[in-house]
């Protein structure tokens, strides 16, 4: 076996044994993402994210399908922007007035409206990222005309 030869091999194992190991990261930020979701989201937006959790049909603002946010803010979903609407630094009606958001200012570890743009703590960072794997599509394939 010739040393360039080697190198190729030893280089495909490290690329390999990278993709893995980024792999098992997303996953685990995904688990900690649905954790997180079940327990500050799910009562409004449901188990599943299609918006009709529990008391979705008391409040007042229906809670959103957030099983298709990428159609309206595209895929991949934008991070810094998705984070804002669940931190409290952008408004979000059915959140309430950002002095006391629905969810309680200290559980995402940034005061609600004061974070700045950019700023992604590692909880809503896993809170997006599960919702990105959550991402349904309603466009469908249109059936081609088969001529008879």
């Amino acid at each position: 076996m010739t040393l360039p030869y080697k190198l190729l091999i030893g280089l495909g194992v490290i690329v390999l044994s990278a993709t893995a190991v980024a792999a098992q990261t997303q996953t685990e930020e995904i688990t900690r993402g649905r954790a997180l979701y079940l327990d500050h989201c799910a009562v409004c937006h449901g188990r599943n994210g299609d918006g009709h959790g529990p008391m979705a049909p008391v409040l007042t603002t229906p809670p959103a399908n957030l099983r298709l946010l990428s159609e309206r803010y595209g895929n991949p979903l934008p991070t810094d922007q998705i984070a804002s609407f669940i931190d409290g630094r952008a408004d979000v009606r059915g959140h309430g007035p950002r002095d006391m958001p629905v969810w309680g200012g200290s559980v995402w570890q940034v005061e609600p409206g004061r974070g700045q743009s950019g700023q992604v703590t590692a909880a809503i960072a896993s809170l997006v990222a599960y919702l990105q794997s959550i991402q349904q599509s309603t466009h469908r394939v249109a059936a081609a005309s088969v001529p008879q």
